[in-house]
């Protein structure tokens, strides 16, 4: 899972100058699932993003070590939204 996470960030990832990119995962508390965003903007543009997966709420626990994969992995800033 985690693998092929990190290998559809690769896939979308392609660096372009002044470019800010982010991986935002996100806990939907009233469907109890977890969705992963791929988010990219240039300065002074809208944020575009992308779903990049989605995975059942009993994985919410790992998320911390998952949020940490993929910034060793990928050197992007990763963003956990309503992990209270």
């Amino acid at each position: 899972m985690k693998n092929n996470i990190i290998a559809k960030i690769n896939d979308v990832l392609v660096k372009q100058p002044n470019t800010i990119y982010a991986i935002r995962i996100v806990y939907n508390i009233y469907r109890d699932n977890i969705n992963i965003f791929f988010e990219h903007y240039k300065i002074g543009e809208a944020t575009i993003s992308q779903q990049i997966a989605q995975l059942e709420g009993s994985e919410k626990g790992n998320m911390v070590d998952l949020a940490k994969q993929i910034t060793q992995a990928t050197q992007l800033r990763v963003e956990l939204v309503a992990f209270n």
